[in-house]
C-alpha cells in the first residue's frame, strides 16, 4: 500500500521540480527586443570583421615580390590624422 502512495507523490514532486526549472530557465533566457537587436548588431559586426581577409590569401604564402609590393602600397597611402 505504501508504494501506491509513494510513487504518485514522487511523480508529483518530479513534475513540480521540472516545472520550477522550466520557469527559472524561461526567465533567465528571456530577452527584450532591444537586447535581441543589440545582439544581432554585434554578431554582424563580428562577422564583418572576421571576413576581412580572404581564405585564399591566408592559405597561400606571399612571395618576396608581392610582399614588397604590399609594403610599398601601404607606405604610399596617406596617413589619417590621429584624434
Amino acid at each position: 500500500m505504501g508504494i501506491y502512495v509513494l510513487f504518485p507523490l514522487a511523480a508529483a514532486l518530479l513534475a513540480a521540480l521540472v516545472a520550477l526549472i522550466w520557469r527559472v530557465w524561461g526567465t533567465y533566457t528571456d530577452r527584450s527586443d532591444e537586447a535581441e537587436a543589440h545582439e544581432r548588431k554585434l554578431a554582424a559586426l563580428n562577422n564583418r570583421q572576421a571576413n576581412r581577409v580572404s581564405d585564399q590569401l591566408l592559405t597561400r604564402p606571399l612571395d618576396n615580390d608581392s610582399a614588397w609590393q604590399t609594403m610599398v602600397q601601404r607606405g604610399d597611402t596617406p596617413r589619417r590624422p590621429r584624434r
